[in-house]
Order: C-alpha cells, then structure tokens, then sequence
C-alpha cells in the first residue's frame, strides 16, 4: 500500500510541476550558424513557438513531463526532453541527406508544372475555417539608423492558407525621427497578411500559382533544384516582365503536393503596396522578398506558420521653403518583419470594444491602452540583440509608446504626429479625473445647424452623446485579469445645436461622469470574485444595459442642460460619486473668462 501511495505521489507531483521557462539557441550542427524562425512544439499539444531572427528561443514548459520538438525545413526533426533541454540550451540541427532521385524531365519541363498545378489544386481545396493568434514585428531603418520597431498581436481568422481577418489584441511601438519627419508601417501588417498564392492582388506582382498549366508554361520558366523522397524543391523566374512578376522556390511534399514552403523576390517592382505619406512625395526603386512556411494541422491540412519579409525603397519628400524652390529629401528605406501564426483555435480574449477594424495599428494602439498582465505573459518571439539596441536608441532619441501605461488616446497620437495636419483625427477620449471635454465646433458632426434646419427636425434628431466602455480581459495564472475605461466615442458623437457658454459643457461633462460611475461599480464587481470568461462577459453586458438606462434618464431629465433643477440633481450625484462638482467648475471658469474681457 505504501509503494502504491508513493508511485500516485510521483504521479501528481509531475502533473502539478509549475510551468518553467527555458531560453536556448538553435543552429545548424554543421555550420554552427543559428536557425532562424525554426519552429518549436510542445509534443502532444498545440504549444510551441519559434526561433528568433538569430536563431533564440524562450518556450515554457513542464520539466519533468514536456518534450520539446524542433522542426525546420530540410533538416531532421529532434525530440529533446525538457529536463534535458533545461540542462543544456543549445540545440544542434543536423541537415537531411539530399539525394537527388530520379525524374523524368522533358524538354518542355512538362512534369515540374503538373507538379505546381497539382499543388495549386491543394491550396484551393483547403478552405478549413481557423483562427489563430498571431503576432506581427517590424524593424525600419535608413543607413543603419533606427526609425521604427512595431510589435502587434492580433486574433487571425483564416481560410485555408488565406487570411481573411486580422482583429487588433494589443500592440507597441518606437520611433524616432529622420529629417524631422516620422516614418511608419501603418497598413503594412494588413497589407503582407492579405497575400493569396492563386488569387491575383493588385498589391502585389504576379504568382506563378495564380495561373492555369498553359499560362504558366508561357510566363515562366521553372527548374527542379532537388527531389529527395519527400519534398521537391523548384525554382522559377518570368520569362518577361520582371517588374510585375515574382520569381521564386517552391518546397512541395511529393506524396499529397501539399505546399511547405515558398519564397518570392523581385527587384524595382511596379506594382507594391507602398504608398507616400503626403501627395507631393514619391516612392520608387522598390524591392522585396517574402518567405512564407506552412505546417500541418489537423487532417493534414496546412495551415500557415510565419511568413517572413522584407523591403527596400527610396523615399523622397518635398517640403515647402522659405525660399523659391522646395526642399527635397530623399532617403533609402529598408524594414524586415514577421508575421507569426500560432496557438490554433486557442485565439486571444479581444478587447470589448467596439471600433473601425479597418483603421491602420497606430490608430488602434491609440485606443487600447498598455497592458501588463498580457505583455508580462505573451512573449511568443524574443527580440534580437539589434531590436533590443534600437530601443535603447528609441528611449534617448525617439520615444517608445505603448510600453508602459499612461500612453493612450490623446497623449499617443500627439506624441508622434500632427493630428491638426490631419494625419491623426483622435476619436477616442478617455475618461480622467482631472480633465473635461470641450465640444469641438470645427468638425462637421458638431456643424450648428441653422435656425430654419433645426426647426424642422426633431430635437431629439439633433444630438447623440455616444460612451463606450472598454473592457480588457487577460489569462494570468488560473484566473482572468479585467482592466476598463470610459471611453468618450466622439467619432459616433455629433451634435448641431448651439453651443452655450457654461450649460454645454456641463451637460457634456456629466453624461460623461455618468458613465464613468457604472464602470467603477462594474470594475468593483469585477475584482470582488474570480469570474470565468462566460461571467464576465454577462456582467459587462449588464453594465451596458444599465448604464444605457441611466444615462436615457439624464437625457429626459435635463433637457439639453436647460432644465436647471435636474442638472443640479444630477450634479450631486456626481458629487457624491466622483468627488467633482461640474457646475461651480464651469461658473468659476465663465466667471474668469468675463473678467479678462472686462479688463482688456
């Protein structure tokens, strides 16, 4: 009985063995070069992660109970233990035997093109519905010096090899300026995510895969480099038109011409996704390579694993003088990035939050405000040593936002970039104790009608206070950790009214407080118990529910602001709650105002 007792001890104790995070190095045994984005898996599970741009990795695991399986094309897959990996953290890949079997090539090369179209067919039957996260890094310089490094994480949304979707999670960024002017890949994570093998982009030049057998034969020419028993490897280039078409490598399993790997490259393109910042610019000598891999899922259906790119291209701005011609600055720009899919239908709890999916990342990271509990817990690929130098770079000669909190709404978007100029209208203000809002005039949802117009339309028709509450939810340990703001969504806002000094603001300024005072009582039960997701979601929908109650009975009660004795009602409610008193605010302030016009 006591030997029995001891083995179930033995049992338990490896089942609760806390998690244990590993860093180690992966290269090539022969070379003892590092192996970048080499693919790492938690055996038995959907876990895993990859290597770094140099070859490093950082993956958690159970030590007595975890194997850690390293897997990279054209090399053997090794199975190490994690207790042994623990131990020793380099991990030595050793490179598979090539032998170049036999096959059949006609003059025509007929063959290698069924083969492509072959694996053309498997891409276009795999239409499997998946979701994964995803996380997207990018790095841009001019003449080694550091301009941008962006990391964002998203919830992709996938068919087939073919990503429909990509919804924000979370996301940082430095930057720094050149020529007094910043540069940014606003687009480029949607952009390089929408790439489609069989189907024509007009972003993008040409893909041997978007062609039938004939109009392959005709617009390229393709070589067999290598045949083991496994994998074809086939290299092709256009025949003409080497501006709009790619060139490239195709891996293809041999057995079900299931796709494993392509690369394409192309040389002063003209066709790219690229755009200038401002109309008097110009983009041009562009060139880019990508390098996307595949891994198999379920079924043996494929499923994309990390696509790797990066570009070239001259920049030149022309910017206006005090003298008679403008200045113009042009600048050579080259970014690398990655996009990594990982953790299949094991997606990320997405902001409540509802917005513009199609604004570009700088946009959407000014909505969503730094998280600890989720970036202290999702490091699914480490920086290099050269990102880790730009950020120092970033802090002294830049700024770094996103990375600690405090930097969203406002401060994000006027930290980088003239939001007057019209790059960056600011849609989003974010509840403060110490700040109001202000009605802005000069938008043409806050247009005054004019005295015949709102004659005709209901009063009711003629204003619409809209308030979100923003909700983050975030897996910490066993538990869900929940941070909320009240967000003033003044993109849905409009208001045609006149203005009036002093009961405008007022009336703003309370709805807002309102607000603000059922998400305090939402987050006080929030953090009185530890709810799962399904509760959760329960009581933030009831919070919405009653926060849109009683803020219809504001709205009835006062009257636009004019009925004096409800305001006042609604003024200490506010009191009472928020320890803010709008009303001697406001009248202190209108008091000031006329003073100084008084004195002048």
């Amino acid at each position: 009985m006591r030997v029995v007792w001891m083995v179930l001890f033995l049992l338990c104790s490896a089942e609760l063995f806390p998690q244990t995070v590993i860093h180690g190095f992966v290269t090539d045994s022969l070379t003892n070069k590092p192996l970048p984005y080499c693919n790492i898996a938690i055996k038995h599970t959907k876990k895993g992660n990859i290597t770094n741009g140099e070859g490093r990795f950082s993956v958690s695991v159970n030590l007595l109970k975890d194997t850690v399986l390293f897997s990279y094309l054209g090399y053997n897959t090794k199975a190490i233990p994690a207790l042994k990996l623990s131990q020793d953290e380099k991990v030595f890949m050793i490179p598979k035997e090539v032998l170049l079997q036999e096959f059949a090539v006609y003059a025509n090369d007929d063959p290698l093109y069924e083969v492509l179209i072959q694996c053309k067919k498997n891409i276009k039957q795999n239409w499997e519905s998946h979701v994964s996260k995803v996380y997207f890094g990018i790095e841009a310089q001019s003449k080694e010096i550091p301009l941008e490094l962006l990391e964002c994480y998203y919830n992709g949304y996938l068919k087939g090899l073919v990503v429909e979707n990509l919804l924000f999670k979370a996301g940082r960024v430095g930057l720094a300026p050149v020529d007094s002017h910043y540069f940014s890949n606003r687009y480029t994570s949607k952009v390089f995510s929408s790439i489609n093998l069989v189907k024509k982009n007009d972003y993008f030049p040409s893909v041997i895969f978007q062609f039938n057998k004939r109009e392959m034969k005709r617009k390229y020419i393709a070589r067999l480099i290598s045949k083991d028993e496994d994998i074809y490897r086939i290299a092709f280039r256009p025949r003409n038109d080497s501006n709009t078409y790619f060139s490239g490598e195709v891996w293809i399993d041999g057995k079900d011409y299931s796709l494993q790997k392509i690369r394409l490259s192309i040389g002063n393109t003209l066709v790219h996704p690229f755009l200038p910042m401002f109309s008097s610019d110009s983009v041009y000598n562009v060139s880019f390579n990508l390098c996307q891999t595949y891994k198999p899922g379920d079924n043996h259906v494929m499923l994309p694993d990390h696509l790797e790119f990066n570009y070239n291209m001259t920049y030149q701005s022309v910017r206006d003088t005090t003298f008679r011609f403008p200045c113009i600055i042009t600048r050579g720009i080259s970014a690398n990035g990655i996009l990594y899919f990982y953790d299949y239908d094991e997606p990320f709890i997405l902001p409540y939050f509802d917005y513009n999916a199609d604004m570009d990342d700088y946009r959407k990271m000014s909505i969503f405000p730094y998280n600890d509990d989720f970036w202290n817990n999702n490091n699914s690929l480490l920086l290099t040593n050269r990102q880790k130098k730009s950020l120092g770079f970033f802090t002294h000669e830049g700024s770094l936002m996103n990375f600690t909190t405090g930097n969203y709404g406002n401060n994000f978007i006027h930290s980088f970039f003239n939001a007057k100029a019209g790059l960056f209208e600011n849609y989003y203000v974010f509840w403060a104790q110490d700040k109001r809002i202000v009605l802005k005039k000069d938008i043409i949802q806050n247009e005054e009608y004019s005295p015949e117009k709102m004659n005709q339309s209901i009063k009711s028709d003629l204003y619409n206070l809209k308030v979100q509450i923003l909700l983050d939810v975030n897996p910490v340990g066993d538990s869900l950790s929940c941070k909320s703001y009240t967000v003033f969504d003044t993109f849905k806002t409009f208001f045609h009214l006149p203005e009036r000094p002093y009961i405008t603001s007022v009336f703003l300024n309370l709805y807002f407080d309102i607000c603000e005072i059922e998400r305090r009582k939402m987050e006080t039960s929030l953090n009185s118990h530890s709810y799962t997701l399904s509760q959760i979601d329960s009581i933030y929908q009831s919070t919405l529910a009653g926060m849109d109650n009683i803020t219809k009975r504001y709205l009835n009660d006062v009257e636009i602001g004019e009925n004096e004795k409800q305001v006042k009602k609604w003024n200490d409610y506010v009191k009472d709650h928020l320890d803010i008193d709008n009303i001697t605010m406001y009248r202190k302030a209108e008091e000031r105002e006329e003073n100084t016009k008084e004195n002048k």
